[in-house]
Formats: structure tokens, C-alpha cells, sequence
């Protein structure tokens, strides 16, 4: 199975209660499973203008997963300040969900990254293994990353990710269950990624193929 992990450190109220409250936030209340394609994803008319180029979330080093569980990241860099601000805040947003799925904290950090349909994707990513109880360990790997700027505060991400390495842990015994995935370890992303007034890049909606065969060349 794809590594879609949790924490028994948060009970499923309360992950809810705080991951679907910051997602709703930014949003525009559809709650359904299924998110729009980024590519069809448009930014809001009425979102306010970027006034600052500082993010005002936290520094990588801040945002830290449990001892047993990695992300390595490459083509971290392309150059373009813009496009690696970019990769930047979808990096952290990307730990900042692995954190609260591996060690229960900084669970309002989710909502800095992620807003609208991504922010209710990540709360039901969380959600789904908080309620078995499971969370995950081993090292997932994301490569093949490229930006493609819209304008100046609208961006779509591609990546790959690599769970191959990546186990299922059970919270309670610490028991690794065996990772069967397969070519669906191999997964392929496209995130909208809008900048907010305070200058974070945060997903807005986003789109994922499993098993995708540009992922495992």
C-alpha cells in the first residue's frame, strides 16, 4: 500500500477538529474526497496581493520527523529564486503533514502549506491511518521536480516520490508491516501552489497517479 500514515498521539476528533478547520479556512467549502486537477485550478480573484517575499512559516530544520522516518528531496534547485521558493514551501508542506503523522505535533502547521481542497486532502491524509492507529518509518525519496510559473503568485509543481522504502508502522507495538506496493510505490504529483499575502507558496488543490511509469526510469 502507498505510505498514507498517522499518529495514535492525536485521536481522530481531535485531528479533525484542528486539520479541517485551518483547510476550510482558505477554501471554497467543497469538502468532497476527490480533488480538481491543478492544471484546471485557477487563483482566487479575490485573494489579497503578495506584500512579501518572506515566508513566515518555519525554517526545514524546524519542522522534524520522527528519528525512524526520512525525506530526502532532490532537485531541490533550479536557479530561478522564484521556482526554488516554490519547491521550498511544497517541501515543508510536505514535512509539515509527515510531522504530525510521525510524532503527533505541530498539527496547525499543516495549514500554513495547504489551504482550500489540498488542506482537506492533507486532513484526510492524516485522518485516514490516525484512526488505525498506524504512522510510518523508512525513507521516501521525491526527484524529478520542476515549477512552471503563472504570473507572479501562481505556480504548478511536478513531482515524483518513491515509498519503496517506506513502512506502515503500528504506533502501539512499533511492528513494521511489510511494504507490498509495488510499482505503486512510485507516485507522480501535480500541486497548485498560490501565494498568500504573507509570501508562503500553499497548495490549493492537487492531483496524484500511482504506479506512474515516468516515475521509475
Amino acid at each position: 500500500m502507498n505510505k498514507q500514515a498517522s499518529t495514535a498521539m492525536w485521536t481522530a476528533a481531535a485531528v479533525t477538529a484542528a486539520l479541517l478547520l485551518g483547510a476550510c479556512g482558505g477554501g471554497d467549502g467543497d469538502s468532497k474526497d476527490e480533488i480538481k486537477g491543478a492544471d484546471d485550478a485557477k487563483p482566487s480573484k479575490t485573494a489579497a496581493p503578495h506584500k512579501s517575499s518572506a515566508p513566515s512559516g518555519p525554517k526545514d530544520s524546524e519542522i522534524k520527523l520522527a528519528k525512524d522516518a526520512k525525506n530526502v528531496f532532490e532537485d531541490a534547485e533550479t536557479g530561478d529564486p522564484k521556482k526554488d521558493a516554490v519547491l521550498a514551501d511544497n517541501r515543508r508542506r510536505i514535512n509539515s503533514i509527515d510531522r504530525v503523522i510521525t510524532t503527533g505535533k505541530d498539527v496547525d502547521l499543516v495549514s500554513v502549506y495547504s489551504t482550500g481542497k489540498a488542506g482537506i486532502s492533507a486532513s484526510e491524509y492524516i485522518l485516514s491511518f490516525s484512526r488505525a492507529g498506524k504512522s510510518w518509518a523508512g525513507v521516501t525519496r521525491y526527484y524529478n521536480q520542476s515549477v512552471k510559473l503563472e504570473g507572479d503568485d501562481a505556480a504548478q509543481v511536478i513531482f515524483c516520490a518513491d515509498e519503496s522504502k517506506a513502512r506502515n508502522k503500528i504506533v502501539k507495538t512499533g511492528e513494521l508491516e511489510p511494504n507490498n506496493g509495488g510499482d505503486k510505490n512510485y507516485i507522480r504529483t501535480t500541486m497548485r501552489m498560490e501565494r498568500n499575502k504573507e509570501g508562503v507558496w500553499q497548495a490549493t488543490a492537487g492531483t496524484e497517479k500511482s504506479g506512474a511509469s515516468e516515475c521509475m526510469s
